[in-house]
């Protein structure tokens, strides 16, 4: 699975003038602000609970795709051999042919060693692209309830397959990174299924913010004491389990019914995300806080804390509330 004739196949048959446009454009949804933006018009403009479940499967997964990458510390196709383009750039191999001879083992030692020895190394195994695309869309599946099969398959296998393909001919990934970051992918969304808070009491939800709770200590813990998890995704983690502990102690609000209220909603949001993120930096600038990971942590928990408890709060306000039923019920 760390083979790299796949990729010279992918890259010489698939040869066409559009086809590197293409796959760098797929790629390129598999970044940050794409999430952040299907995250926020989910929670603010669908369902809160599908969005706040699928920010927390991609937190996870993000988490963990740090952690298996540091603690694997593979290279990646275009690091071993020097015939796999690299985002269409030739001769980028750290060595000329260090790929796995066979289907299951690994690149040579001195492929790998020659990557660990970079100063600052950019490991492969597993795929973030691949591993964050299936998360996502399988928190999505559950959270909305999709029961349609087609739609099913499209977003649990159809997506993330075209993501790994475009990392695999961008010469990013292995096979085995974007099977791995799949399966990572979908055990990690099943999890924050299940301890997602509902938006009605239940006897279960005391459990899950426990689970949820211990989690964020942990993680916070690891990113203050290890390299093994980012500060900033660990403060993140930090601020959604507090949005959550709001929510069960204050209620949560309708989802919008009506279209204005939708685009209302996520146009605010938007707005305070833009807004909070200078805001904050500008604040740790003023008070020359030093740059370490204590400082991110807390600064992201509070900005990821503030943004949906902002949301939250202006989706209760006229004209964006749904004033049809109580305030505290929910649909989702």
């Amino acid at each position: 699975m760390f083979q790299t004739h796949w990729h010279v196949w992918l890259q010489s048959f698939f040869d066409a003038a559009w086809m590197m446009p293409l796959m760098t454009f797929v790629t390129a949804l598999g970044y940050e602000w794409a999430y952040v933006l299907l995250i926020v018009v989910c929670s603010f403009g669908v369902r809160l609970r599908a969005g706040l479940g699928m920010l927390l499967a991609v937190l996870l997964m993000s988490m963990v795709t740090h952690a298996i990458k540091q603690g694997a510390a593979l290279p990646r196709p275009s690091d071993v051999d020097i015939h796999v383009l690299d985002k269409g750039r030739a001769d980028q191999g750290l060595v000329a042919d260090g790929a796995a001879p066979t289907f299951w083992s690994l690149p040579s030692d001195e492929a790998i060693a020659s990557l660990r020895a970079q100063p600052d190394p950019d490991y492969g195994f597993i795929s973030g692209h691949v591993g964050v695309a299936t998360a996502a869309m399988a928190a999505l599946v559950l959270g909305m309830g999709i029961r349609s099969r087609r739609w099913r398959i499209a977003l649990l296998v159809g997506w993330p397959l075209l993501m790994a393909l475009s990392r695999m001919y961008l010469g990013r990934h292995f096979l085995a990174d974007v099977m791995g970051g799949w399966l990572v992918g979908m055990m990690l969304a099943w999890f924050a299924w299940y301890c997602l808070p509902a938006p009605h009491a239940t006897p279960h939800d005391r459990q899950r913010l426990s689970i949820l709770g211990a989690l964020g200590v942990a993680v916070t813990t690891a990113a203050l004491t290890t390299d093994l998890v980012p500060a900033d995704s660990a403060g993140r983690l930090l601020g959604l389990v507090l949005v959550f502990g709001v929510l069960h102690w204050r209620g949560w609000p309708l989802d919008p019914r009506t279209a204005w209220q939708r685009i209302g909603r996520v146009l605010a949001v938007t707005a305070l995300y833009l807004a909070i993120g200078p805001l904050l930096d500008a604040i740790a600038v003023g008070l020359a806080l030093p740059d370490v990971a204590l400082v991110d942590v807390v600064f992201n928990a509070l900005g990821s804390a503030a943004v949906f408890m902002g949301g939250i709060a202006l989706a209760g306000r006229w004209p964006l509330a749904d004033r049809t039923a109580p305030v505290n019920a929910s649909a989702g």
